[in-house]
């Protein structure tokens, strides 16, 4: 991720703005404003908010439904990086409803049952609490939020109430909302105007958008004025009364003010979203359910103008384009669907680095960190616009590449992007590896920029045991780990393209790749690698989970793997829950730390593969367990970005992250990668075969599943069934050309999941 909301800047953003939207030049004279890595967060804890969004819309709310005026949480309606409502209240008689229920389980469609407290009418009458319900529906679509509320009196006398709905916008920056920009925006923000049916907000910001939200209400409020809509409702006993209302925003060049709000199309439905991907189904209902809702919290983060949607980061401090997040979300859901790679894999060349430019960490070649559509990043007061700082975005990429390849067997798209691939081999030799020793570094270059470039990017993430932070440059373990993988997969898609010689290049850079890897960040007394390699290319030999991603790609010989494998799953790291970022031995240990000491469901998805490359099942079946047992105690079993690291045994139930992202991408796609190590799936579309590898099902998985699973020019249905200790497969149905092998191990060229060398 992009470090916490509370201690460094931002992530990514979405698609290419429309030309005539896009970003004016910095000017000479453009505020700096305040930017601080380390600034105290805006935004508190958002545990309890509720979310729907629709494109690149979003609302959230307390569970009331409400966004209470000056709010610390970050409630509010978000379009483009900017808040178009910070106050969305209800009150009856000036007093809030007490709520009764909450839902957003439609995702675009939420409800909320409300009733009254005690309270006093107009005309001195008392009503006893919990005999007015007030239903609340709310409808987000791209651009507008509908919204009904009714009022039903279950009083046997007639009740008259006066209803107040209080609305403010103050169009902050998502940078300034999460406290790590002060004082920059120079915009003209106007007095809120009104007719006897619109309420109406604009603000002009020095980018050149002017940016609006228009309230419609019906019927007629008895009183509009300034920001407050007053009703006076009579309610016969037994009756009811109806108000709507419509949210409506826009942004627009301040050039063409009176123009129409940019159009946007409506995306894909639920249904079409789920209509091509592989189904899955098991004996478990709880894991089910776990697997439904991961599955539609990625449809909704769907972002992004319909013909270069992508999926976002994660609601509300990252709902924008991130090149490592959208790359890894693409690899962990890949056998579901190739989709989001394809649109992942387009959307990124475009963005790919083509100049050198400290002040955005661009060099040529790089893969994006994030692009944000802010005002603060269109005028470069932050410099996501976008953003390079991130060193392993870019041998992701070609990982990506190759694995869609396998997946697929789409060689068109693998030339189309050949250029691409060949500057992004040409970067990691010309600018990732800084001191020419074969391993990729980073340090930041832009003032603005985040110290840390590996997903623990958070300031104090890199730090040797006694405390002391990692000086720059910084050779991260897994990022070495996966530039080794990425050297075996453009030597596959070399290969594919029918260059042998560069083939054999690259794989002659892997293999000694491997063995540097080894020999610069083993830890015989710990039985691991260390995290990473400072400036001064000490190992900095704190114990953490980074190292379990060399076991994904493959880059750990085999008797170190077992050993690591073991060591990843010791108490100082493993909470019983999942694999903890940092050892509690470590001398930053917090249990949390958005880095040093938290679990993270991505981090242990890509562990758990791990395990099952160097056959260690046991363990991986223990991870799985933990995380599917973690998610039932989530609000709708939704697993976020990250929960705290505290031992299972201190609570029985895994405490949540204040201000983590729900729904998240790559923690959404967690599910798929699980579910993948217990099942050995290994498609290789352009051999049209799809192996299975040692399937192995937990206890509380008694069968799976798996329908229209694709393989090259054909699908396969498949049966897995536990027979005490061991897992059966059957082969339900095949339609085309493909043929079903069962192997005891992972292909030497690799596939998908990634294992990408046989070790």
């Amino acid at each position: 991720m992009n470090g916490p909301p509370d201690d460094d800047p931002a992530r990514g953003a979405p698609p290419p703005l429309p030309v005539d939207l896009a970003p004016p030049a910095p000017q000479a004279n453009t505020p700096a404003g305040i930017v601080s890595l380390d600034a105290p967060p805006s935004a508190r804890d958002i545990r309890e908010a509720t979310l729907l969004k629709e494109g690149d819309l979003f609302l959230l709310t307390d569970a009331e439904g409400n966004v209470p005026r000056k709010n610390r949480e970050g409630y509010g309606l978000y379009l483009g990086d900017t808040r178009f409502l910070s106050s969305y209240e209800l009150a009856i008689q000036g007093l809030r409803p007490t709520i009764l229920l909450s839902s957003d389980h439609a995702h675009f469609l939420g409800a909320q049952v409300l009733t009254n407290p005690n309270l006093v009418t107009p005309e001195g009458q008392a009503v006893h609490e919990q005999t007015i319900q007030i239903r609340r529906y709310r409808l987000v679509r791209p651009t507008e939020v509908n919204e009904s509320l009714t009022f039903q009196n279950y009083n046997r006398f007639p009740v008259t109430l006066d209803v107040e709905l209080h609305f403010e916008a103050d169009f902050s920056d998502m940078f300034e909302v999460r406290g790590i920009v002060q004082g920059a925006r120079k915009g003209k923000p106007h007095a809120p105007e009104h007719t006897p049916t619109v309420l109406r907000f604009r603000y002009d910001g020095a980018d050149g958008l002017a940016r609006r939200t228009e309230v419609r209400f019906d019927p007629t409020p008895d009183r509009l004025a300034t920001c407050t809509a007053s009703y006076r409702i009579e309610l016969r006993p037994g009756g009811s009364t109806c108000i709507t209302l419509g949210v409506s925003v826009d942004a627009s060049p301040l050039t063409n003010t009176n123009g129409p709000p940019m159009p946007r199309r409506a995306l894909a439905g639920y249904k079409q979203w789920l209509a091509g991907q592989v189904g899955v189904e098991t004996s478990n209902s709880l894991f089910n359910a776990i697997f439904a809702k991961a599955r539609n919290d990625l449809r909704v983060l769907l972002s992004g103008d319909p013909d270069a949607p992508f999926i976002a980061a994660g609601i509300p401090w990252y709902a924008c384009l991130f090149g490592r997040d959208t790359i890894l979300t693409a690899l962990l859901y890949l056998w579901i669907s190739a989709e989001p790679a394809r649109q992942a894999l387009r959307l990124l060349h475009h963005h790919q680095g083509t100049r050198d430019d400290p002040m955005r960490d661009e060099e040529p070649g790089k893969v994006m960190h994030e692009l944000r559509r802010g005002e603060l990043a269109r005028l470069g007061v932050v410099p996501f616009s976008p953003y390079y700082g991130t060193v392993d975005a870019t041998p992701l990429w070609i990982i990506l590449l190759a694995e869609y390849h396998r997946a697929t067997g789409d060689l068109d798209l693998v030339r189309e992007l050949r250029p691409n691939l060949d500057a992004a081999l040409l970067w990691m030799e010309r600018y990732g590896d800084r001191d020419g020793d074969g391993f990729l570094e980073y340090a930041c270059r832009s003032e603005a920029g985040l110290v840390n470039q590996g997903w623990k990017d958070s300031t104090e993430a890199i730090t040797h045991p006694d405390g002391t932070l990692a000086e720059p440059p910084i050779a991260l373990v897994e990022v070495q780990a996966y530039a080794y993988a990425s050297r075996r997969a453009a030597a596959r898609i070399y290969r594919a393209l029918g260059d042998p010689a560069r083939a054999a290049s690259e794989e002659l850079r892997a293999a000694k790749l491997r063995d540097a890897i080894d020999v610069a960040f083993w830890m015989p007394a710990e039985n691991a690698y260390a995290i990473a390699l400072d400036g001064d290319k000490r190992q900095v030999a704190t114990v953490s989970s980074n190292p379990g991603h060399a076991l994904w790609a493959g880059a750990v010989p085999h008797a170190r793997g077992e050993l690591m494998a073991r060591r990843l799953m010791e108490e100082d790291l493993f909470s019983g829950w999942g694999i903890r970022t940092l050892s509690t031995r470590a001398a930053r240990y917090n249990p949390t730390g958005y880095h040093l000491g938290t679990v993270w469901p991505h981090d242990n998805a890509l562990i758990a593969l791990g395990f099952k490359r160097y056959r260690q099942e046991p363990l991986a079946l223990e991870l799985v367990t933990a995380l599917f047992e973690a998610a039932q105690h989530f609000p709708a079993y939704r697993m976020p970005e990250l929960f705290c690291g505290f031992a299972r045994s201190a609570f029985g139930v895994p405490v949540r992250y204040p201000v983590a992202c729900s729904p998240q991408a790559w923690a959404a796609a967690s599910w798929a990668t699980l579910l993948a190590s217990l099942l050995g799936l290994s498609p290789n579309a352009p051999g049209n075969e799809l192996r299975i590898v040692r399937p192995t099902l937990p206890r509380w998985l008694h069968w799976v599943e798996i329908k229209r699973l694709p393989v090259g020019r054909g699908e396969v249905d498949l049966r897995y069934q536990r027979v005490e200790e061991h897992t059966a497969v059957d082969v339900a149905a095949m339609r085309g050309d493909v043929k079903v092998t069962f192997v005891d191990t992972w292909e030497e060229d690799g596939t998908y999941p990634p294992n990408l060398t046989n070790p």
